[in-house]
């Protein structure tokens, strides 16, 4: 496995996803100003959540959308220069935790930073937003990761598929990647309701989950290799 491990892919893939996490950030934070600026004149109900749960709807959809890029992106690209699918595959698995380790530290640091600027405008920030205990949150921040992990890992899958079968296996991989998703909403303890059909979310502790999730995404991850390995890429 080490020969196959590159630390130049790995920190490019990381370099560039970072760049593309810079729009996912300006987004968030001006969606972010946008609801206090609505709560504070009273217009918006209910009253604004802790950024963390804020960001959390929005990072996992993001790295779906890395997933899929990875493989139309990415495959061509390092094959044309002599890497392996194995090479590509390690890269790609270890960059896509790293980047989601990343923008979980900024989505912890940004409330600090959030509430000196509000108390620079004389806005004190929640109480409610401020109960939980570290312990709390350490956790949390290790579900954050877990979840958006995943996310990449579907959406890469479901990229592979595309890219390596016809377009109706790909529909196909799309909707088992929406029955995956609707698992990790599940397992998170979130309702979904489908065609009027309730699942009603699972009361686990944040540890039972962040381990089924991590089982599930170790189960993507071999399957994800297993097409990828003898892939046939698509030259010019």
């Amino acid at each position: 496995m080490r020969q196959h491990l590159n630390k130049t892919v790995i920190r490019e893939l990381y370099k560039e996803w970072l760049k593309w996490s810079i729009w996912l950030f300006a987004i968030i934070i001006i969606l972010r100003v946008l609801h206090w600026i609505g709560d504070y004149f009273g217009e918006v109900e209910p009253a604004i959540d802790h950024f963390m749960y804020f960001m959390n709807e929005s990072s996992p959809i993001f790295m779906l959308v890395v997933g899929i890029m990875m493989v139309f992106t990415f495959l061509r690209y390092y094959t044309e220069h002599g890497l392996t699918r194995r090479t590509y595959f390690i890269g790609g698995a270890i960059a896509s935790l790293m980047i989601t380790i990343t923008i979980g530290v900024i989505s912890m640091l940004l409330p600090v930073i959030e509430g000196i600027v509000l108390s620079l405008f004389g806005i004190h920030y929640p109480e409610h937003l401020q109960f939980h205990s570290f312990g709390y949150w350490i956790s949390y921040f290790l579900l954050f990761i877990i979840t958006s992990w995943l996310y990449y890992i579907i959406g890469w899958f479901i990229g592979h598929v595309f890219y390596r079968y016809n377009w109706w296996k790909g529909i196909f991989a799309s909707f088992f990647g929406f029955v995956l998703v609707m698992l990790e909403n599940v397992i998170n303890g979130e309702t979904v309701t489908v065609y009027g059909v309730h699942f009603e979310g699972l009361s686990l502790s944040i540890f039972t989950s962040i381990i089924i999730l991590l089982l599930l995404s170790a189960g993507m991850l071999v399957i994800n290799y297993r097409l990828v390995k003898d892939i046939q890429v698509k030259m010019k």
